[in-house]
């Protein structure tokens, strides 16, 4: 059985999964700024990005929600779906102590969003207002990304400079230095 990807579509869809989802389509409307989107299979692994790269015909992103030890501290982190994240080059790049991967209950309270769900688009939530914002300057530099809408089954293709506008908020540019995994 093949991974199910929709066609692509335009606007927000009839019903909302989650709040974070409806703020995520509530903004983007009111914004008046242009996205796409598709509905799929929950997209989770990197053989499913490939299925919704076709869909669309741009690569998606990973996003990452970081912490520290205390888990007081976050980042959220875009990089390419591809290349591994390296928690030590994080860190070096941003010049500060070791992070780990927020668990499913930090990612529902900050992002609103489950495992796999990660979405800058989250950004919006109040509950996100102190979390620090990092790309990859290879991700900055494309002309559209593709991101989850804050749920594993649907994704948003949109301009970065879109998406920063709707965010008003300029990320943390890093280089990751990993190489692309085909």
């Amino acid at each position: 059985m093949g991974f199910y990807t929709s066609e692509i579509m335009t606007g927000a869809p009839a019903t909302f999964k989650s709040e974070t989802q409806k703020l995520i389509y509530d903004s983007l409307v009111r914004s008046g700024l242009f996205f796409s989107r598709i509905e799929s299979d929950p997209g989770v692994s990197m053989d499913d990005c490939l299925n919704i790269d076709k869909a669309f015909g741009i690569d998606t992103v990973k996003t990452i929600l970081l912490t520290n030890r205390q888990k007081n501290k976050f980042w959220l982190y875009i990089t390419h779906a591809r290349k591994p994240f390296i928690t030590k080059a994080f860190g070096a790049s941003l010049q500060i102590p070791r992070v780990s991967f927020a668990d499913e209950q930090l990612m529902l309270e900050v992002l609103g969003t489950p495992h796999g769900a990660a979405t800058p688009l989250a950004l919006l939530r109040p509950e996100a207002s102190d979390v620090i914002f990092v790309m990859d300057k290879d991700v900055a530099e494309r002309e559209k990304i593709v991101v989850t809408d804050g749920d594993a089954c649907g994704f948003i293709a949109i301009a970065n400079k879109d998406l920063l506008a709707l965010l008003n908020r300029i990320p943390v540019l890093i280089e990751n230095p990993a190489e692309i995994v085909l």
